[in-house]
């Protein structure tokens, strides 16, 4: 039992870290559950952990290595906001995180936006894992029908033009939210903001 338990963290950590165009992590847990008769308490705990991990992970490069990609305007912007938010609204963002994780919506573009902005990201790892617990738990215990092999948890995600359409979707959000002039849009004068350091 432990050792498709290690496998199962493993994998759900792994696809967490992949930046787009991965099944949804229930549907893995789901496989585990129903395939090798595992626990689901652990089992959703364990995801819900290793998939955080994932996604702190991803938000991590995100920061050292996503804003390269930026011009030096759009990653002051996004810094800005990331300021203006830690801020204004420390505790509106992990809420919004925690109600979002409820859902089977892809969290990966949230938690690039969150590492490219440079926001702390204890907080809101801490409401993914708590929202993710109950959504792992609910979705793995009430699936109804499961493939027979892992390959096909990912073969049938990747021809699913529905899944794939709002992966597209999401990427594109992404990509406008970078380009977005938020000092202005949001109101930000200039030292509003303030300058945070040491984030994690």
């Amino acid at each position: 039992m432990l050792a498709p338990l290690l496998a199962a963290y493993l994998v759900v950590f792994a696809i967490n870290i992949v930046p787009a165009m991965m099944p949804p992590t229930w549907s893995i847990l789901a496989f585990f559950l129903i395939h090798y008769h595992l626990p689901l308490i652990p089992l959703a705990l364990g995801g819900a952990l290793a998939a955080s991990a994932g996604r702190l992970v991803l938000a991590q490069v995100s920061r050292l290595y996503g804003r390269r990609l930026l011009s030096p305007r759009h990653q002051r912007n996004l810094a800005e906001l990331g300021a203006w938010l830690e801020n204004r609204a420390r505790w509106a963002t992990p809420v919004a995180v925690l109600f979002y994780s409820f859902g089977p919506i892809p969290s990966n573009e949230l938690f690039i936006a969150a590492g490219l902005t440079g926001m702390r990201l204890r907080p809101i790892v801490a409401a993914f894992f708590v929202g993710r617990v109950i959504s792992y738990t609910a979705w793995a215990f009430t699936a109804q029908k499961v493939v027979q092999s892992l390959e096909e948890v990912f073969i049938g995600y990747w021809s699913n033009a529905g899944f794939l359409a709002l992966e597209i979707g999401l990427l594109a959000l992404l990509l406008l939210f970078t380009r977005i002039d938020w000092p202005r849009l949001v109101g930000i004068r200039s030292g509003d903001a303030g300058s945070r350091s040491n984030r994690s």
